[in-house]
C-alpha cells in the first residue's frame, strides 16, 4: 500500500478547508489507528477530499429531498374517508393509492438510474424534485366526483419521481464517505428515507384535519419545493473514475451560477460522456444485479422483513377505527393518527442503534481478527432488531388483536416491529452497496424492488389472510418466517465470500482483504 494513500479517521473528520489540500495525502495513522478505504487521491476535487463543509450540506439536502419523496407519495394513506365521499368509492378502494404509488416508485427506479448515468447524478434528483410537485399539484387538483381514476394516476407519478432520490442517494453517499463513515451516513440517510414512509401519513392526516383533505397534498407539494430549492444550492455532482487512466478534465467554474447550470441543466457537463452503448449497458445492470445469488439471499430476507411491517400498516389504521362491539377500539380518525406516533417511536430507536452500532460493531469485529476487511461484518448488527425486536413484535401485535387486550399492547408491538424492520434496511442496504461498490445505485434499486414489491401486493391479501385464520395465526405465522428468514443471513455471515464468488455479469466487487486498521490496533 502507498503510504501516500494512508491517513487516518481522524484527519477526515478535520476535513479539508481549500481547494489546494487532500486528506489523501497525510501520511500519518491517527489514533484510532483506521486506514482510509477507498484510498483517496491527491486530487482535492475528488469526493472523498471535500471538506466536512461541503459534504454535511449535501446529505442533509439527500435526506430532505427522500423524506419529501416518500411522505408525499403516501400522504393520504390516513384520510382516505372524505375521498372515498367525494368519489362514491368505498375506503378500501381509495387504500389503493399507496400500493399504485409504490408500483411508481419500482418504475422510477429502472427510469431514472441510466438518467443518472446518462445526466447526472444530482441532476437527475433536482428534475425529479420538479415532477414530485407537478404530482403532488395534480393531486391536490383532483377535486370532482369523476377524478377517481386520474387521483390514482397521481398518485403513480408521485412514486414514480419521489424514489429517485432513495435510489440515488446511496450511491452518492458511497462517493462522498470512506468505509468506516458509511454506517452511520447510511443510517442518516435511512432513518429519512424511513420517517418519509411512516411520518407522512401522520403528518398528511394532521395537516388535512378540519382542513380539506388536499391540505396534505399541498403541505407535500411545500416540502418538494424547498428540496428543490436546497438541491439547487447544495448538491454537487460526485461522480469520479478511480481508474488511471481516467479524464479529469473538467474543471467547475468559478461562478456559483454557472457551475449551477453545468450541473443540473440538459447537456450536464459534469456527468462523464456516455456513448447509446454504455447507457444500454448502464439499464440492464440492476437485472444483472438481480440475478445475482448473494442479491436473492438477502433479498429474500428483506422482503420478508419490510413485507411484514407493511402487513401490520394496513391492519392498524383500519381497525382502530371499528366499532368496540366488532373487535375494533373506536379510534376517530385524530386518534388514529397520534397512534401512528409509535412509528415514530419505533424509528427513533432504530436511528440511534444505527448510529451507535452500524460502523462501531464491524469495526470492532474486523479490529479483533487481524484489522482485515470483511463487508459480511456488517450483518452481524442484525442479531438484535431481526432475530429478537421483530418476531416479538409481530406476536405481541397479533395476540392483542386476537384478545382484544388494551390498545397500548398493541402500540408496544408496532413499536418493536417499526424498531426491527426498519433497523434492517440501511444495514443491508450497506453491506448490499458494499458488495457492488462500483454498483451502489443499481443495488438500492433492487432491494428497493424487494421491500416495495412483497408490501405492493400484501395489502389486497392481508384481510382475507387474516379472516381464515384470525389474527393469533397470520401474524404467529410472520414471526416464524422472520425467523426462518433469518436463515438467509446467517448463511451469508458464514459463507459470504463463497456465495460471492457465484457471480453473474462480473458486477460483484467488494473492499474485503483491505487492511483497514493498523496492526498494532488489532487484536487477532
Amino acid at each position: 500500500m502507498e503510504e501516500s494513500k494512508v491517513a487516518a479517521s481522524s484527519d477526515v473528520e478535520e476535513g479539508v478547508e481549500d481547494r489546494n489540500s487532500s486528506p489523501g495525502v497525510n501520511k500519518s495513522a491517527g489514533h484510532d489507528g483506521i486506514i482510509l478505504i477507498p484510498h483517496p487521491s491527491d486530487d482535492p476535487r475528488d469526493p472523498l477530499n471535500w471538506p466536512m463543509r461541503r459534504k454535511v450540506p449535501i446529505v442533509a439536502t439527500l435526506c430532505l429531498a427522500t423524506f419529501a419523496g416518500f411522505s408525499g407519495s403516501l400522504c393520504g394513506q390516513l384520510i382516505p374517508a372524505p375521498q372515498s365521499k367525494l368519489y362514491k368509492v368505498t375506503t378500501t378502494q381509495m387504500a389503493y393509492q399507496g400500493s399504485l404509488a409504490n408500483a411508481g416508485m419500482v418504475i422510477g427506479g429502472f427510469v431514472f438510474f441510466p438518467l443518472a448515468h446518462k445526466f447526472g447524478r444530482s441532476s437527475a434528483i433536482f428534475w425529479s424534485l420538479l415532477g414530485l410537485m407537478a404530482a403532488q399539484a395534480w393531486s391536490a387538483g383532483m377535486t370532482h366526483k369523476g377524478d377517481y381514476a386520474s387521483f390514482l394516476g397521481s398518485r403513480v407519478l408521485s412514486g414514480f419521481f419521489g424514489t429517485v432520490t432513495g435510489i440515488l442517494g446511496p450511491r452518492i453517499l458511497v462517493d462522498l464517505f470512506f468505509l468506516h463513515q458509511r454506517g452511520r451516513a447510511f443510517t442518516a440517510f435511512h432513518f429519512f428515507f424511513d420517517f418519509g414512509t411512516v411520518a407522512g401519513p401522520t403528518l398528511g392526516a394532521f395537516v388535512a384535519a378540519n382542513r380539506s383533505w388536499t391540505a396534505a397534498y399541498w403541505y407535500t407539494f411545500a416540502l418538494a419545493a424547498l428540496s428543490f430549492v436546497m438541491c439547487f444550492f447544495f448538491l454537487y455532482e460526485t461522480a469520479w473514475d478511480r481508474e488511471p487512466e481516467a479524464d479529469h478534465s473538467y474543471t467547475a467554474p468559478e461562478s456559483f451560477v454557472a457551475s449551477r447550470i453545468d450541473t443540473f441543466f440538459p447537456g450536464t457537463k459534469v456527468a462523464p460522456r456516455t456513448s447509446f452503448a454504455d447507457f444500454l449497458k448502464a439499464a440492464l445492470s440492476p437485472f444483472i444485479v438481480a440475478i445475482t445469488p448473494v442479491t436473492i439471499f438477502l433479498g429474500c430476507f428483506t422482503l420478508v422483513s419490510f413485507g411484514f411491517f407493511v402487513a401490520m400498516n394496513a391492519i392498524t389504521p383500519v381497525w382502530l377505527q371499528k366499532p368496540v362491539k366488532i373487535g375494533g377500539y373506536g379510534f376517530t380518525s385524530r386518534q388514529n393518527a397520534l397512534f401512528s406516533f409509535t412509528h415514530w417511536i419505533g424509528i427513533s430507536f432504530a436511528w440511534a442503534y444505527g448510529q451507535l452500532v452500524s460502523d462501531r460493531l464491524p469495526l470492532a469485529i474486523c479490529a479483533r481478527r487481524g484489522g482485515i476487511w470483511k463487508p459480511e461484518y456488517r450483518l452481524q448488527a442484525l442479531w438484535i432488531p431481526a432475530l429478537l425486536f421483530n418476531p416479538i413484535g409481530l406476536g405481541v401485535f397479533g395476540a392483542a388483536l386476537f384478545y382484544h387486550w388494551h390498545w397500548i399492547v398493541v402500540a408496544v408491538g408496532q413499536v418493536f416491529v417499526t424498531f426491527g424492520s426498519l433497523s434492517i434496511t440501511p444495514i443491508t442496504v450497506n453491506y448490499a452497496c458494499e458488495i457492488f461498490t462500483q454498483n451502489p445505485a443499481e443495488t438500492a434499486i433492487i432491494l428497493n424492488v424487494y421491500r416495495i414489491g412483497f408490501g405492493l401486493s400484501v395489502a389486497f391479501y392481508i384481510n382475507p389472510w387474516v379472516d381464515l385464520m384470525g389474527f393469533n395465526w397470520t401474524y404467529g405465522m410472520m414471526a416464524i418466517m422472520q425467523v426462518v428468514s433469518f436463515l438467509f443471513v446467517l448463511l451469508l455471515m458464514w459463507k459470504g465470500h463463497e456465495i460471492r464468488e457465484w457471480k453473474v455479469g462480473g458486477l460483484l466487487k467488494s473492499e474485503e482483504g483491505e487492511h483497514l486498521i493498523e496492526e498494532k490496533y488489532s487484536k487477532a
